[in-house]
């Protein structure tokens, strides 16, 4: 009798561990074809989109490859030289897709820590850009709530994130990895500016899928006023840049020029804008 009992057990572990081996089976062969769906998504949108416009998903991606099934040659501008930071600065914020924006936190647990979070953002087209990162966010995301207490806030990119420092063998704390930081006060782009368009065209040209967003998730573009600009693209340190040398440039539209005069002589809060006066703000 102990003998049968024994064999049963073994044969209900036998059969146990072959249907676990198709459960595992089937996970695998999901994910496969979630991958497959993902691909198939990527190509359609790369196949009816151009090729300027894509050129930072590949990056993003790290797609390095000098040419596409068409022989076509994808262009590869290097970085501005080490000896001319300001450039160097626009040309990181312009290259870049998403920035780390640090705030201090309004959370109850953590109020006055540092709290950093990842947010997508556009100055413009690539080798074309204003210089000012525009960002489209929400009241229901940490980092609005954040500005809405205090709008300081600092913006960091890196070329780690576009694949140059992987391509150069850098690691991404490397000083020869370029890097940026942006230290200043966030403020709203109200739509009744000038400026709102052209948020709106550096944004969504970058980040169309944006454009989609759920209306009752009220979202606003911000963009910064920069008191500090920080650089390391070299040993020896960070360099210091002034706002008026980093937007110098690179000359700015007329419109974002005079807007960001306007708004460097003001004091405006924008986070009692948003408590106040919501509607100014929604798109």
């Amino acid at each position: 009798m102990r003998c049968w009992r024994v064999f049963l057990f073994l044969l209900l572990l036998a059969v146990i561990q072959i249907e676990a081996g198709k459960y595992s089976a089937d996970i695998d062969d999901f994910e496969e074809w979630q991958q497959f769906k993902e691909f198939q998504r990527w190509k359609h949108a790369r196949k009816h989109q151009s090729r300027k416009y894509f050129r930072y998903f590949d990056n993003d991606l790290e797609h390095h490859q000098d040419e596409d099934d068409s022989g076509e040659e994808w262009p590869r501008d290097d970085p501005p030289p080490i000896d001319q930071a300001a450039r160097m600065a626009r040309y990181i914020v312009n290259q870049n897709n998403w920035t780390s924006i640090a705030t201090i936190s309004s959370s109850p647990d953590i109020a006055s820590f540092p709290f950093v979070n990842v947010v997508s953002y556009g100055d413009g087209p690539l080798d074309n850009g204003t210089g000012m990162p525009y960002l489209y966010i929400t009241p229901l995301d940490y980092t609005a709530q954040d500005l809405a207490r205090d709008p300081r806030a600092t913006l960091s990119m890196t070329l780690a994130e576009v694949g140059y420092c992987a391509r150069k063998s850098y690691d991404p704390m490397d000083p020869r990895c370029p890097r940026v930081y942006l230290t200043g006060i966030m403020q709203l782009v109200r739509n009744t500016t000038a400026e709102f368009q052209v948020a709106r065209n550096a944004v969504f040209g970058r980040h169309p899928w944006l454009e989609t967003m759920p209306a009752n998730h009220r979202f606003f573009f911000v963009k910064i006023k920069p008191i500090q600009i920080d650089l390391l693209d070299t040993f020896g340190g960070p360099k210091h840049i002034t706002p008026e040398e980093y937007f110098a440039a690179k000359a700015l539209p007329a419109d974002i020029a005079e807007d960001y005069q306007i708004a460097s002589n003001s004091n405006n809060d924008w986070s009692n804008s948003i408590r106040t006066k919501p509607r100014a703000v929604l798109v």
